[in-house]
């Protein structure tokens, strides 16, 4: 009996064993942040991390015991391969995992959840995604890994598995069936009222340290669990009393608007530019004196430019219904991955398509990617240009047409559209793996080089694009919105709130004026309603998007990421964790108000969507 409580004992700390020494491979894959940590931090990471890495190492080793507990009687369970071949298959399973996530927090700053796994039904867009990462590298690794571990599991299998025959059936499998039922102490992380979850391995002011000491094996069955459950708002801070009296002062508005249409007339035309992963912090990089975005730079002198808008999410299936519905990304995922609740989103090109107006869709990619297209054919765009629309030829990127060629789409198909139109062109060159057709500008194959180069092709491709509308008859007409997506985590910044600070610039001849910097804090949720007041529609439509040209309108804007929100006003900046249930980042005064805001948004947002 004694040698079976050993195998079983030694197989459960192997796995504990393993798991943290894939703490030690993230942290040294990421050393440019872990090198910033204090050496007790680190170690507080692989302490903490222990936690869940004995959770999963008890869900690991539970079917083990129940192998044990049957090979008292059924000799199949006696085999030694039963063992070696289940062991092999979760090995490859949990290394596949824990690789991925080392690129998974590279780029997107949080650890391997569900998210990624809703890119499978589009399997070449998802590898797209994934092409820039050092595959080479990261293979070798793979192999490396799952090879020591293989030959050190089979080591304990053979050495340490039991062999000999039990007289004390009986007493054995009493004792086993406990030891199994004891299992669950370290599955739920103790003996605690709260069982484990992730702010359970929380520890540090270093939101990277508590990133490090999550096991990504544990977030990624914990995702998928919370995701099957999502029936109920996991984010029930405050009062229904509370989360109305906050909202109702944050969206405080007037009966007045400042117009910046050279006419109220409803004939003037729209393009809304959603550049791929446009970030603020992009036009302020130059590398051997060579700006990353000098079209840009140049063209936000001549119209109306925003430098403190922040985006709503972090990924493009949020960015587009922040965009034109005014709808708050969630924090692990977004509405239009709901079709039956997107479906009763208001969507511009709908209100002006219902104005007589032609609402055409330009993408050089797949726009079934991510559910986008259901919800786009819902809102009322038609028709939808995307990657069947190009010739093959034109294929010169993984995830479809590059940037330059449906540029000249778009214009080709503007200058034959009925007038006036409500049209949108989603660019996608600097979407991982960041290629360009063009020779490199800045050195480097590192993925911050290429991210500027693809950021450079792009603006030399608006540059051009806006450069050719000037010479057609219904720019005088026209009114030009360039905004990004969503933020980037690159270029690095000391603030997370800086990865979500994207560009907006309102350009055209329709505009009254030019070389106008508004200063003040907007969201990318705002778009809608700005633009329903100017244009006479109903701006009410957007219950979260507040018009910024309202002098009685407050300045301050609301963006999400996993589990987390940020708020900005005029006190400054603050990024709150809703695990750790504390702020990660603090800027100028920030307090108690400002957390009460951001909780009363999370609440609301999440209320609504489940109300949907």
């Amino acid at each position: 009996m004694a040698a079976k409580f050993k195998f079983i004992l030694i197989y459960f700390i192997s796995w504990v064993f393993f798991f943290d020494l894939m703490r030690v491979v993230f942290l040294l894959y990421h050393f440019s942040k872990t090198k910033q940590l204090p050496f007790r931090t680190i170690l507080g990471s692989l302490c903490y991390g222990l936690k869940m890495d004995m959770s999963v190492a008890a869900y690991v080793t539970a079917p083990v015991c129940l192998f044990v507990l049957l090979s008292l009687w059924i000799r199949f369970f006696k085999r030694l391969p039963v063992y070696r071949i289940y062991t092999v298959i979760v090995l490859l399973i949990v290394c596949v995992i824990c690789l991925a996530d080392l690129e998974i927090y590279s780029s997107w700053g949080v650890r391997l959840d569900m998210t990624p796994l809703r890119f499978v039904v589009t399997p070449k867009e998802a590898y797209a995604s994934i092409s820039h990462i050092p595959l080479v590298f990261v293979g070798l690794t793979f192999a490396v890994a799952y090879a020591l571990f293989y030959f050190c599991f089979v080591f304990i299998l053979k050495r340490v598995f039991f062999q000999e025959q039990n007289r004390y059936k009986p007493h054995t499998a009493v004792a086993l069936l406990l030891f199994t039922g004891a299992l669950i102490i370290p599955i739920r992380g103790g003996l605690q009222q709260t069982p484990l979850n992730q702010s359970s391995v929380y520890f540090s002011t270093h939101n990277y340290a508590n990133q490090a000491a999550i096991n990504p094996v544990w977030n990624l069955l914990r995702s998928a669990m919370s995701k099957a459950a999502a029936s109920h708002n996991p984010y029930l801070y405050l009062s229904e009393e509370t989360v109305k009296k906050v909202t109702d002062s944050l969206y405080q508005q007037g009966p007045l608007t400042e117009s910046v249409l050279r006419s109220s007339d409803s004939a003037i035309n729209v393009l809304v530019v959603v550049w791929e992963s446009f970030t603020e912090k992009a036009l302020h990089v130059s590398i051997r004196d060579q700006q990353v975005t000098p079209r840009f730079n140049q063209l936000r002198k001549e119209g109306i430019y925003f430098n403190n808008m922040y985006a709503s999410g972090d990924r493009t299936y949020k960015g587009l219904p922040a965009i034109f519905s005014g709808y708050p990304a969630m924090p692990n995922g977004t509405i239009i991955h709901s079709p039956a609740k997107s479906i009763k989103l208001q969507v511009l090109a709908h209100l002006f398509s219902e104005k007589g107006y032609t609402t055409p869709f330009f993408y050089g990619g797949e726009p079934e990617f991510a559910n986008i297209k259901s919800y786009l054919l819902q809102g009322g765009f038609n028709p939808i240009i995307g990657k069947s629309d190009f010739d093959a030829k034109d294929m010169n990127s993984k995830w479809g047409a590059h940037d330059g060629v449906v540029m000249k789409r778009v214009l080709h198909d503007l200058d034959k559209e009925k007038q006036p139109f409500f049209a949108a062109w989603l660019t996608l060159t600097s979407h991982e793996p960041f290629e360009t057709p063009v020779p490199v500008v800045f050195p480097g194959m590192d993925t911050k080089a290429k991210f500027m180069n693809s950021l450079h092709y792009t603006d030399a491709v608006i540059g051009e694009f806006i450069d050719s509308c000037k010479t057609q008859p219904w720019w005088k007409n026209t009114l030009v919105i360039i905004t990004g997506d969503h933020g980037h985590i690159l270029p690095d910044s000391d603030h997370r709130a800086d990865d979500f600070r994207t560009p907006m610039l309102w350009l055209g001849g329709a505009l009254n004026r030019e070389g106008v910097v508004i200063e003040k804090n907007v969201s990318q949720l705002d778009i809608a309603a700005t633009i329903s007041a100017q244009f006479g529609l109903d701006k009410t439509k957007f219950p979260f998007s507040k018009n910024v040209f309202d002098p009685a309108v407050k300045p301050w804007a609301f963006f999400t990421y996993n589990d987390a929100f940020g708020f900005v006003d005029s006190t400054g900046r603050l990024v709150f964790d809703n695990i750790g249930k504390r702020p990660i980042e603090r800027e100028g005064t920030t307090g108690a108000k400002q957390i009460e805001a951001g909780k009363a948004m999370m609440q609301s947002v999440y209320d609504d969507f489940l109300k949907k």
